[in-house]
Order: structure tokens, then C-alpha cells, then sequence
């Protein structure tokens, strides 16, 4: 029992174990490098607006059918309503560049967490995922992307968020 209970205090203290945060808390401020600058990117940077975070990898087949969705709204609902912060997680910059450069002039921004520790200050681990902060910086909500359905339900979940100014 001694060694269980020293085992989770290791790990809680080394950061193994993320905690996943909810609706309603505090969205992390970091969001990556930018792909094409690398320069950070950062959640104050989108204050008075809908943030969307779209975690995603070169290597999921579903997440590269989530790209064009998430460029589609961001155009849609326009940068003085949203911005779109698309994260590939695990990844280097060149393969998302290769990516993103089969979309003409994206406007979305586009983000490397080469090393996963954005995905995991969200406790995040699957993708695609979406997650929505608002104009305060705190998550309005969080959704796994499984499906087209999925990516409608989360177009008009922004859609209503910018609508409830």
C-alpha cells in the first residue's frame, strides 16, 4: 500500500498525470509555435474573441478531414468574431507546412506542439479534438471529432457562441 500510494505521489509531482481541464476553467495561455514564423502563440492574444483549438496530426487519417472544416470557419465567421488556432501535436514544422500548403492562404493559424506538452497542459490526448474558449479566455466546451456530424455540431457551437455576445 506504501509503495502504491509513493508511486501516485511520483507521478502526480513529476507531471505524469495531467488533469484535464473543464468547462468553465481557465484555458491554458500557450498554444504553440507558429508554423510559419515560429513565434509563439498565445490564447491573450485572442482577447474578445472565440478561440477555437483543434488539436491534430500528420500521422490521423480523420484529422486531415477536420483541416478544411476548420478553415471553412474560421472564413465563415470571420477574424473579428474568431480565430481558429489549428495545433498539430507530435509534429515537425516542414510536415505541417507540406500540409497546409495545399490550402490556399489559410487563414486560420496554423501551430506546431512539437513535443505534445500543449495537448497536455488541455489533458488532452485524442484527435481530432475541438475545443471552444471564450472572449474570456475560459472553455466554454470540449469535443472529440469522431465523425462529419461531429464537425457540424461543432461549427454550430461557435456559431451560437459569437451570436451570444
Amino acid at each position: 500500500m506504501k509503495r502504491l500510494s509513493a508511486l501516485i505521489l511520483l507521478l502526480l509531482l513529476s507531471g505524469a498525470v495531467q488533469a484535464r481541464i473543464s468547462v468553465g476553467d481557465a484555458a491554458p495561455q500557450r498554444l504553440g509555435k507558429n508554423a510559419d514564423t515560429a513565434e509563439e502563440i498565445l490564447l491573450p492574444d485572442s482577447a474578445g474573441k472565440i478561440t477555437v483549438v483543434h488539436f491534430w496530426a500528420t500521422w490521423c487519417d480523420y484529422c486531415f478531414r477536420t483541416l478544411p472544416a476548420m478553415e471553412f470557419m474560421q472564413e465563415k465567421l470571420g477574424p473579428d468574431n474568431l480565430r481558429v488556432v489549428s495545433i498539430a501535436v507530435k509534429d515537425e514544422a516542414r510536415a505541417v507546412r507540406k500540409i497546409t500548403a495545399e490550402m490556399k492562404e489559410l487563414s486560420m493559424l496554423s501551430s506546431i506542439d512539437r513535443t505534445g506538452k500543449i495537448a497536455e497542459s488541455f489533458g488532452d490526448d485524442y484527435m481530432p479534438n475541438i475545443w471552444v474558449i471564450d472572449r474570456d479566455g475560459k472553455v466554454m466546451a470540449q469535443m472529440p471529432v469522431k465523425s462529419d456530424e461531429d464537425m457540424v455540431k461543432a461549427v454550430k457551437l461557435v456559431e451560437a457562441a459569437i451570436r451570444a455576445k
